[in-house]
């Protein structure tokens, strides 16, 4: 989107297009801003379904900087900066910037100014290259940034000097120290960052939260998508219904109101909460009755109806069946006209909900996939299971100058569905979009003209996933199960962006019980190793690799310190564990703050050592020993920790895990004991404690004592 340089280095006139419309997607280009105007809308400038329509507002910047920075921001969005500036660089830089970066570069231009305006400068000529050094060291002094942000402050500024060729001489910016100094010194230390940081969701909070969005999603949604489908044939019978009135054009209304006097039932009204001032269902009783609304309304305003609807008055029902059950009874009482659209946006809200987390896709990813994104394959019965879901990735979309291209590329490795992801994207399509599975047409119809060919956007869904989850907590209250709510997260809002970080956290540690689908998480793994196994490792491989390395560090720096206070250790694999430990402790301490500290960790055999807590055992995998795959020839990178093998040469036992082995052997034969349950189930109980029994026996006599050279 460039336009002809202005070889006069003037603005343009306050009228003009800021860049040029034909250059922009035709549902897009009445978001294109004048230059004269308060406030510049950046949604024209790119084709990405989720972006927000986010504007640049000039009372950020103080008034004495405001018409330097405009003619300069326009600058930033229709020059490229010359390759010469681009490569001389000392941080990553593209000639042109997306639509959101160039928001936020523009923001980050108001905060110098602001900056400069406190220390009484006045014109970006006047600034030297030691105040530029004083704002990047306020940076991380003052404000505390992490690196990443403050990097972005400094390249902002570096690009502002750029283009300081096509500004007038009293804006024209010094030269950087860092251009020609390098970054190093005026950036914070080092932080780990991007998606590494982002909290996973407690189990406690993911596992009823995926049960339910998986009620909705395979139990739920027919009952649901049936009575919208009657919501929406009403709502267009009552629209066909707004013509001119006609003689005798109300008597289908009244005659079904003396029908509900006659019999004493309620008469429909859009709310009856006492709180509330009574509203007949104009629309419901206009196309039940044939009735044009206009007519509606008027003939409920009479005496004799409104005294009627005061003390008469209930839902109006669809007729629509709940088939569905909760606990052997019906999930929902019937349906209700004016609040079935609030369960369909609950459906959408856990339609995204499972893709975010059983894919590994990102936010924007899941919010652009499309109808027949997921086709439905030929051949046999195992073929037809392995669907693929084609899409789009934005983050790393590039075109063919090395800029990032805002309506993404087609990926190319697909992603890999399981079948609940399969019937969530069947759910989509049958939901009626014609584009995006998640149309903002189709999901959020307010102001549909500023939502053509966009997609909900992220805070939106954040949003609904809130009242989903506040829906969900008054429903199992409701219905007396209390048990199954949602609790609260412990680092807050579930938000869009951290299901996939807790999808590689689940992967890579499979908490037994806690989450539904934890059987499948194995598979999934090989499933998302397969879909990007011919590419290069990347994307939701690094977080998969992040975590495993995490919880081996973690389980391996625990195993040093309870060596160091005294504990012994058992099994065939007792010495391979000691040492394992003690190499983790001297190369990692227990931290692994970055991808390549992950894959340095795992490309040591010696360290891959996973914790099986269902089993009280770490498994010291060896692939050539390991008894979890019958094949051990194979490629497995990891065990299979539901197959563990009681005589597998892998196994290591601390005394903790004896002493939990004792524990859960003593809970067992408490239950036999009982009385509670039937003779046969106790004899198999009693046998199973008497086997963990054994187990933490043959620990206490096998178990190697620090010191005993074992760790060698």
């Amino acid at each position: 989107m460039s336009l002809a340089l202005n070889p006069l280095f003037l603005p343009p006139a306050l009228g003009a297009f800021v860049f040029d419309p034909a250059l922009v997607p035709e549902e897009r280009r009445p978001f294109v801003p004048r230059y004269g105007d308060p406030g510049w809308s950046v949604l024209a400038l790119t084709q990405n379904p989720s972006a927000t329509d986010d504007i640049i507002y000039w009372r950020w910047f103080p008034e004495v900087f405001r018409e330097p920075f405009r003619f300069a921001s326009w600058t930033l969005i229709n020059y490229p900066l010359p390759d010469e500036d681009v490569a001389r660089h000392g941080a990553a830089m593209r000639s042109k910037l997306s639509a959101g970066r160039i928001l936020k570069t523009v923001n980050q231009w108001s905060q110098f100014a602001q900056w400069l305006h406190e220390r009484g400068i006045t014109r970006l000529s006047h600034v030297a290259a030691e105040d530029l050094a004083d704002f990047a060291l306020q940076l991380d002094k003052k404000r505390g940034l992490a690196r990443n942000t403050a990097v972005g402050y400094l390249v902002g500024l570096s690009r502002l000097h750029y283009y300081g060729r096509h500004l007038p001489q009293a804006d024209r910016l010094v030269e950087p120290p860092w251009v020609s100094e390098g970054m190093d010194d005026y950036l914070p230390a080092a932080t780990p960052g991007g998606e590494n940081i982002t909290e996973p969701i407690s189990p406690v909070v993911m596992g009823p939260l995926l049960v339910w969005a998986l009620r909705f999603v395979e139990e739920y949604a027919d009952d649901i998508l049936t009575a919208y489908e009657e919501h929406r044939r009403l709502v267009a019978a009552a629209d066909a219904l707004d013509v001119p009135l006609t003689p005798g054009c109300g008597d289908g209304l009244v005659s079904f109101l003396e029908q509900l006097e006659a019999e004493g039932r309620p008469v429909p009204v859009t709310s009856w909460n006492p709180n509330k001032p009574l509203a007949a269902a104009g629309i419901f009783l206009a196309a039940t009755t044939g009735t044009p609304p206009k007519k509606v309304h008027s003939t409920m305003r009479r005496p004799r109806w409104k005294a009627y609807t005061r003390d008469h008055h209930g839902p109006c029902l669809l007729e629509a069946p709940v088939t569905a059950k909760l606990g052997g009874e019906p999930w929902h009482e019937p349906f209700e006209f004016y609040s079935i659209t609030t369960l369909v946006k609950h459906l959408v809200t856990a339609c995204f909900i499972v893709l975010g987390y059983l894919t590994g896709m990102r936010t924007g990813e899941v919010l652009g996939l499309e109808n027949g994104c997921c086709p439905d394959l030929a051949g046999d019965e195992e073929a037809a299971k392995r669907h693929l879901i084609y899409g789009r990735v934005f983050k790393v979309a590039r075109d063919e100058n090395g800029n990032h291209d805002s309506a993404g590329i087609v990926r190319e490795a697909p992603w890999v569905a399981v079948p609940q992801v399969v019937t969530t994207v069947r759910v989509l399509e049958r939901l009626g979009s014609d584009g995006l599975l998640f149309a903002a047409e189709a999901h959020d119809p307010r102001l549909p003209e500023r939502r053509s060919g966009r997609s909900l956007a992220i805070a939106t869904m954040s949003n609904r996933i809130e009242s989903f989850i506040e829906w969900v907590n008054t429903h199992a209250e409701s219905r007396g199960r209390q048990a199954e709510a949602i609790p609260a997260d412990p680092h807050g809002r579930v938000g869009t962006g951290r299901f996939r970080r807790t999808l590689a956290w689940h992967i890579a540690r499979r908490p037994g019980g806690l989450v539904a689908l934890a059987v499948q998480y194995g598979h999934m793994r090989t499933l998302i190793s397969q879909g990007y196994g011919s590419r290069s490792r990347g994307g939701i491989h690094d977080l998969l690799d992040f975590e495993t390395a995490r919880n081996v560090a973690e389980h391996l720096s625990e195993v040093h310190e309870a060596i160091q206070d005294g504990e012994g250790i058992s099994g065939p694999a007792a010495r391979r564990l000691i040492h394992s430990a003690a190499q983790e402790h001297h190369r990692f301490g227990g931290i692994i703050a970055s991808v390549r500290q992950a894959r340095s960790l795992l490309a040591d055999p010696t360290l891959n050592v996973f914790e099986n807590k269902e089993a009280f055992l770490f498994c010291n995998y060896d692939r050539a020993k390991a008894l979890c795959h019958p094949g051990r020839g194979g490629k497995n990178e990891a065990p299979s920790l539901d197959r563990c093998k009681a005589n597998c040469a892998n196994i290591a036992r601390t005394d903790t895990h004896a002493r939990k082995l004792r524990e859960a052997a003593d809970s067992l034969n408490r239950q036999a004991t009982s009385g509670l349950v039937p003779a046969p189930l106790a004899d198999r109980l009693r046998e199973r404690a008497q086997n963990l029994a054994e187990l933490a026996d043959q620990h206490d006599n096998d178990r190697v004592m620090p010191g005993t050279g074992a760790e060698l």
